[in-house]
């Protein structure tokens, strides 16, 4: 299982307030686990969009650790699921103009454009360490 925090002492440095400055992307996170209710709301909206379970059980194990990816969406956001019907898409987070998602049709974790579920083969990703270590070393 993914340690969220570990992954980020790893790549980034801790600031003086528990904040971590990614050198990389130039950009400064908080981590803060999700509330039970937004992890319900998380698990209720993968329920009623017919997400796949290892899937919202992945995503659930990396929200009760950080509620969102690079202090985009929170878990409970439906914005998550915006292009679900429609793309097969989970919308995870951005950093300028990368989009972090996960992509039903490929069946993997990418980081794409806003057009582009991702930029090619090197940027899909079997789970969520791998793409959040490939964004951190710089891909």
């Amino acid at each position: 299982m993914i340690d969220v925090k570990s992954l980020y002492e790893k790549y980034c440095v801790r600031e003086s307030d528990g904040k971590y400055y990614c050198e990389k992307d130039g950009h400064t996170y908080d981590i803060v686990p999700a509330k039970e209710t937004e992890l319900d709301t998380f698990k209720s909206n993968c329920e009623s969009n017919n997400v796949p379970r290892e899937i919202k059980e992945d995503l659930s194990a990396y929200f009760l650790q950080n509620n969102n990816f690079f202090n985009y969406y929170s878990c409970d956001d439906i914005g998550i699921f915006e292009w679900w019907n429609d793309y097969k898409e989970l919308w995870l987070g951005c950093v300028d103009m990368d989009v972090f998602r996960y992509s039903s049709d490929l069946g993997k974790y990418t980081i794409g454009s806003a057009g582009d579920v991702s930029y090619g083969e090197k940027y899909e990703f079997d789970t969520i360490e791998e793409m959040l270590v490939a964004h951190f070393n710089g891909i």
